[in-house]
C-alpha cells in the first residue's frame, strides 16, 4: 500500500460515513468519483496468475579482472495482452561500485514490447551471482502496487589484478623431464652446445662433427647440446586474518593474492608445472597442471579466498606440503607470524626447494603510525624482530625477499631466481 491509495481510501470513507451520520446526500454523491478512482486501480491491476512477464539477464566480458567495467542488462519481456506499468530493481552486491546507470528503474511494458534495465559497475576481487530480480506491478493511476520475486540468474568472477611479468631464468636442482626453458646440465636435444660424443644409431645426420671425424676415418662423432627442460612450482598463499593488515581501503593479502596470480600466469607462459595451495579460512588446493586452463583453475580459486577471523588455522605448520610433488619448488608469499618459521625445516627435511617472499607490513602500515616516541620504539623492536625472523629462514639456505608491497615484485623476484642455486 502506497500513500495514494491510503488517502483515497481515507477520504472515500470518511465521505461515506459523513454522510450516513449527518444523512447528507450530496456528500454521498462526493464520494463517487474516489469510489470509481479505486475501482480503476482494482480492475486494471495485474494479478500475478495472469501475469506473464519474464526476465533474462546478460553479463558482458566475463571472467574479468579488478578494476574493469562490467556491463549488466536485464531484459524484461511481456508476454501478456495487457500494458504493464512496473518498476525493476536489482540487488546490490557488496564490492560493487555502480560507474553508469541505475539498479532501479521504470517501465511501460506494452503488450508483446521488451525492454532492458542497464548499468555498468566496477568491481573488486570476488565472485558475484544474481539468482533474480524484484518487480513493482503498479495500476495505471500508480494506486495499488504488488511486488514479486522474478527469476534473473547469472554471474560473474572477477579475478584478481595481475601484472605481466616476462620470462625469468631458473636455476632450479631437478626439472621434470620435460621440454622446457630451464637448462638441465644434461646432454640432448636444446640449443647451447654441451659437448661431443660418438655417432649412435638414430642420430640426425645434421649435427655430425666433420672436423672430428676426419681426424678418426673409421669413427663418426656427433654434437650434442644441453637438454631445456621445466620445473615443478608449487605456490602457497598466506590468507590468514592474523597476518592481513588493512589501511584505509588497501588490504595486504590483496597485494599477496594479486602477486600470487602474476607468478602463476608468468611460470604458466614458460611452460612450467605449476600448483597452488591457499592457506587462509578455509584450504584451497589446485593440483599441478600446466596451460591456460590451469591459470584459470588458479585464478577462479584466488577469486574465490575469503578473509575471515573464524578460521581455526593458526600457524603455518599446519599446512600439508606433501600435496606438492617431490623436490619441487616451493614459493610462500607470506608476512609471517610468530610461530610461523618451524614450517621452513619441516620444507628442507622433505627434499623442496623453497622461496619465500614476505610482504613487510611494518612498511604497509607506516602511515597509520603516530609520531611519539611509544609508537617509535614498538615499531624498532617490531622491525627488529621481524629481521631476526628472515635471518633465520636465510641460514636454512632460503631466499627471502622481503617485499615492501608498494614497489614492484618483478625486479626483486628476478634477481633473486637469476642467481640463487637452490639446494635440497
Amino acid at each position: 500500500m502506497n500513500s495514494k491509495l491510503i488517502t483515497a481510501g481515507l477520504l472515500t470513507g470518511l465521505l461515506l460515513v459523513t454522510a450516513v451520520v449527518t444523512l447528507r446526500g450530496e456528500l454521498a454523491w462526493m464520494a463517487l468519483p474516489f469510489l470509481f478512482y479505486l475501482g480503476f486501480a482494482i480492475c486494471f491491476t495485474p494479478t500475478l496468475e495472469s501475469l506473464h512477464l519474464q526476465a533474462e539477464r546478460h553479463i558482458h566480458r566475463t571472467p574479468v579482472e579488478t578494476g574493469t567495467q562490467v556491463e549488466v542488462t536485464v531484459t524484461l519481456r511481456n508476454q501478456g495482452r495487457r500494458t504493464l506499468y512496473l518498476v525493476a530493481s536489482d540487488e546490490p552486491q557488496e564490492l560493487m561500485s555502480i560507474s553508469s546507470g541505475h539498479l532501479s528503474s521504470r517501465f511501460i511494458l506494452p503488450a508483446g514490447g521488451e525492454d532492458n534495465l542497464v548499468y555498468s559497475f566496477v568491481s573488486q576481487r570476488g565472485n558475484f551471482n544474481w539468482k533474480n530480480i524484484r518487480i513493482q506491478i503498479n495500476d495505471p493511476l500508480g494506486l495499488i502496487e504488488n511486488e514479486f520475486i522474478l527469476p534473473a540468474e547469472g554471474g560473474i568472477q572477477v579475478h584478481p589484478e595481475t601484472e605481466k611479468y616476462r620470462a625469468i631464468t631458473m636455476h632450479p636442482r631437478s626439472t621434470l623431464h620435460a621440454p622446457g626453458s630451464i637448462p638441465a646440465r644434461l646432454g640432448g636435444s636444446g640449443t647451447d652446445f654441451w659437448g661431443v660424443r660418438e655417432y649412435h644409431a638414430g642420430d640426425s645426420l645434421r649435427w655430425l662433427d666433420w672436423r672430428l671425424t676426419a681426424r678418426h676415418p673409421r669413427k663418426f662423432f656427433t654434437k650434442e647440446f644441453e637438454q631445456e627442460e621445466i620445473a615443478d612450482i608449487g605456490l602457497i598463499l598466506d590468507a590468514r586474518q592474523k597476518t592481513n593488515l588493512v589501511v584505509a581501503e588497501d588490504s595486504l593479502v590483496e597485494h599477496s593474492i594479486s602477486a600470487t596470480a602474476s607468478l602463476a600466469e608468468m611460470f604458466l607462459h614458460q611452460g612450467h608445472r605449476v600448483s597452488m595451495l591457499v592457506f587462509g579460512k578455509n584450504i584451497l588446493n589446485v593440483y599441478p597442471d600446466y596451460g591456460k586452463i590451469q591459470l584459470n583453475r588458479i585464478k577462479h580459486a584466488l577469486s574465490s579466498v575469503s578473509i575471515s577471523p573464524d578460521g581455526s588455522l593458526d600457524s603455518l605448520e599446519f599446512i600439508p606440503i606433501r600435496l606438492f610433488p617431490n623436490r619441487a619448488l616451493i614459493i610462500i608469499i607470506s608476512p609471517l607470524a610468530l610461530n610461523d618459521i618451524s614450517l621452513f625445516p619441516r620444507l628442507r627435511a622433505y627434499g623442496y626447494q623453497v622461496l619465500l617472499i614476505s610482504p613487510d607490513p611494518l612498511d604497509f602500515a607506516a602511515p597509520t603510525f603516530k609520531d611519539n616516541i611509544e609508537t617509535r620504539l614498538a615499531v624498532r623492536a617490531a622491525a627488529l624482530e621481524r629481521r631476526l625472523t628472515l635471518r633465520n629462514i636465510t641460514r636454512l639456505q632460503i631466499p627471502v625477499i622481503n617485499w615492501q608491497v608498494h614497489r614492484p615484485l618483478y625486479p626483486l623476484v628476478r634477481e633473486t631466481l637469476s642467481r640463487s642455486r637452490f639446494t635440497g
